[in-house]
């Protein structure tokens, strides 16, 4: 058999909320700032990178050409590069290579791997991911076409079924929490810590439930002022925004707090609950958490965080159930496509690999590989899931098997024609 020239292997790594506990993510989390810096340590050794790091997920998507290096290393490096060795390990990740991290991405695109099914934020996060690598330029050939097919397939489930109708965003599953407890929000004063989008769809949740005030605090106190501006121009409700340096301040005026910032520390301490005289409801949605755990020790005080948004989640959830096989059909449709193209590229001449323009007879080599492909669409879904799903190794020997087989069909095809 031929040798195959150098491949280009597609593969997911990362944590998850299937994987790992928020105490976990939490320290495996990369901050916005942190993503160039982790793009260039990735590029050292890989083709392309693109790393989506959000509440319930880090995972980093590569193209490599090195067999050398296996997918522990990956794990190694993002462990490492967030100090995070004493706390994170191996056994916190999962880990897919071609077909197997293909499904992985659409599944995220399309929410059907959200924590909450029919989440709203998680296509835009993937888009936000994707624009930061391309920003970057550690993106190229494979990771653009596999995103900008996991982008219109998260846009298909949007449009074309029910997943998302009355779908539930982290901030909404937390206002819901909230309602729950108190039986009803109307009146209630909620201070929201944060002002970003997911602050901005808390308060647009509270706004919603007819909530007596919103009071909303960030470090930068201009952008908790834009927040809190932009919502009263839609919206008719009571609110005002205080500094964060005062926060401490507030905690018995307020009946719950919602906190969702990026900072890398907690904003409240056990200790800021010290002087607590009314009963207050804290929920803490952002990964690293916001607020101490020690701080549900305190009297007055009922903290939950994002992982006690189950039975939320679980009721909405089976709402969304009856379009999961259509969304599903839609995954494996476009997986299909994109397997044929993927798959195609290492069974084309060299001279395309070097990226050379096409003559009459290598357009005809490329017709052939894609009608086989075509042709053995199902049997290359299988033998990627079964053997080329877990390892760098297994890639190579799908695609050697699927050279033996387009040449025995060349072969065959030339004995009949004959």
């Amino acid at each position: 058999m031929e040798q195959l020239h150098q491949q280009s292997i597609l593969f997911a790594v990362g944590i998850n909320h299937k994987t790992a506990p928020v105490e976990i993510r939490e320290q495996i989390f990369v901050h916005e700032d942190e993503i160039p810096a982790l793009l260039t340590e990735l590029r050292k050794t890989l083709v392309e990178a693109v790393v989506l790091s959000t509440c319930n997920r880090t995972e980093i998507y590569g193209v490599t050409t090195r067999t050398d290096l296996d997918l522990d290393f990956y794990k190694d490096l993002l462990i490492n590069f967030k100090g995070a060795e004493t706390f994170v390990s191996r056994e916190h990740f999962f880990a897919s290579v071609s077909c197997a991290a293909c499904q992985q991405l659409f599944q995220v695109a399309t929410s059907l791997d959200s924590k909450i099914v029919g989440d709203t934020q998680i296509l835009g996060q993937l888009r936000d991911a994707y624009a930061v690598a391309k920003r970057h330029e550690a993106t190229g050939k494979i990771l653009n076409q596999l995103h900008q097919r996991a982008f219109k397939i998260g846009k298909q489930a949007r449009t074309e079924t029910r997943l998302h109708k009355g779908a539930v965003s982290i901030s909404l599953a937390a206002v819901e929490l909230a309602a729950e407890i108190f039986g009803s929000l109307t009146g209630k004063t909620v201070l929201v810590i944060g002002a970003g989008e997911t602050a901005r769809m808390t308060a647009e949740c509270l706004i919603q439930r007819r909530v007596g005030k919103i009071l909303i605090t960030n470090r930068t106190r201009s952008n908790a002022d834009e927040l809190l501006e932009s919502l009263k121009k839609s919206n008719n409700f009571a609110g005002e925004t205080i500094a964060l340096n005062e926060l401490k301040n507030h905690l018995n005026e307020a009946d719950i707090i919602i906190s969702s910032t990026s900072s890398p520390a907690p904003v409240l301490e056990k200790t800021d609950f010290d002087r607590q005289t009314n009963k207050i409801l804290l929920i803490d949605i952002a990964v690293p958490r916001d607020i101490a755990p020690e701080v549900a020790e305190c009297k007055n005080v009922l903290l939950k965080n994002i992982d006690d948004l189950h039975s939320i989640v679980d009721r909405n959830s089976r709402r969304r159930m009856a379009d999961l096989p259509l969304v599903k059909r839609i995954i494996m449709k476009e997986m299909s496509n994109f397997l044929v193209w993927y798959y195609s590229l290492p069974l084309l001449p060299t001279v395309l690999q070097c990226g050379a323009k096409p003559d009459k007879e290598i357009q005809s080599e490329i017709v052939r590989v894609k009608e086989f492909l075509l042709a053995n669409v199902s049997h290359v879904h299988k033998l990627a899931m079964q053997n080329g799903a877990e390892n760098f190794a297994g890639h190579v020997e799908v695609v050697n098997t699927l050279v033996a087989m387009k040449n025995a069909a060349l072969t065959l095809r030339l004995e009949i024609e004959a």
